[in-house]
């Protein structure tokens, strides 16, 4: 799950990892970018199914066009994988 609020994105995954970046909004291209950390302590396993014994985190750079109303799944090209997920609004922070 991901939350959006003042340029922060942050979340979690059913794996254990943890996301946390700044996004950045253009309004010439319409689109939303920036980083996203992502972290896993050891001894876990990836939303990728890659098993670590030591503690991993690098930064993922994200592109996101808006408005936000994309299709089902946004594929995330990660150092272990393609990660797909899914934006739904829950409601407004």
């Amino acid at each position: 799950m991901f939350t959006f609020k003042d340029g922060v994105i942050c979340g979690a995954d059913l794996g254990g990892g943890i996301y946390d970046g700044i996004l950045e909004y253009s309004p010439i291209n319409s689109e939303l970018s920036g980083n996203i950390t992502f972290s896993l302590k050891g001894g876990g396993t990836t939303i990728t199914g890659a098993y670590t014994d030591l503690p991993v985190s690098y930064d993922t750079f994200v592109r996101l066009k808006t408005p936000v109303d994309f299709p089902p799944f946004h594929s995330l090209e990660t150092l272990s994988g393609p990660v797909n997920v899914r934006f739904e609004k829950v409601r407004s922070l």
